[in-house]
């Protein structure tokens, strides 16, 4: 099963200042990476250890670390926009805003900071992304017009009124190992339409979004497996029914760059 290859992270057996060290690492590499696919993984990455820090950083009040990791997710989403992942880049804005630093102010401020190195001839040393040096690549120009496919489903298809099959799933407490991948998408389709849902849910599902919802580390948390699963997903060179269905079962609820990214492993 797709879901039991996930490996658990070792980030948090490390430092906080560690975690910020990888992320550092992740985001460089991300910047210097010819391949769209890789700069992506690397991206992605870099949120997961972005994410960490700042759960461990929650029992620290040390502004100046809080700052950093803002900082360090303006960075990431400048580099996502710079790939053309606008929607990714400006959840990464808006979570460096709630540390306390909005991306304009960041950026206007590191154009004002003199470069010494400016008219030197360029180097491969990589230069810390963090301390509001570098310049990203600027968003790339036009994003490409997507076609208005619309396709026509025969009403024989459906021509009986079925009911929805029942989700039975745990909801997990908050960090709580998950179980498998229908388990994820049943959480992450709660979060995605709590709003429509309310009059309907049943009590245990109604208490779960109350202490979830207003957590962002778990919203996180869950998006970064669902992730993982797709990622996981692509890397299998043998793709059988019961796997692919298993992953199918996250497309409603992924996030649209993610949703594409999973729809084209299966025509690539």
């Amino acid at each position: 099963m797709v879901f039991n290859n996930i490996v658990s992270s070792p980030l948090g057996s490390l430092s906080l200042q560690h975690t910020l060290d990888l992320a550092k690492i992740y985001l460089e590499n991300a910047s210097v990476a010819q391949h769209s696919d890789i700069a992506l993984v690397l991206c992605h990455d870099t949120e997961v250890a972005l994410s960490q820090a700042k759960k461990a950083a929650k029992r620290i009040e040390d502004q100046t670390v809080r700052k950093g990791i803002a900082i360090a997710y303006i960075e990431l989403g400048r580099e996502l926009d710079s790939r053309g992942h606008g929607s990714e880049a400006q959840v990464s804005y808006k979570k460096a805003e709630k540390l306390g630093v909005k991306a304009q102010d960041h950026v206007q401020q590191s154009a004002q900071v003199p470069d010494p190195k400016k008219n030197e001839v360029p180097t491969n040393t990589a230069v810390d992304p963090f301390l509001g040096t570098v310049n990203a690549a600027p968003p790339s120009e036009g994003k490409k017009r997507q076609g208005n496919f619309i396709a026509t489903i025969p009403a024989n298809i459906f021509a009986e009124d079925m009911h929805p099959p029942t989700v039975m799933a745990k909801l997990p407490e908050p960090d709580e190992r998950l179980i498998n991948t229908p388990q994820l998408a049943y959480c992450l389709g709660l979060l995605k339409d709590s709003h429509e849902l309310d009059d309907i849910l049943e009590p245990v599902a109604r208490n779960w979004l109350q202490v979830v919802e207003n957590d962002e580390d778990e919203h996180d948390r869950l998006k970064i497996l669902a992730v993982d699963v797709v990622r996981t997903f692509k890397k299998e060179e043998i793709k059988d029914a019961k796997t692919v269905a298993e992953v199918v079962c996250l497309a409603p609820v992924l996030e649209k760059d993610i949703f594409r990214d999973l729809l084209k492993s299966f025509y690539d």
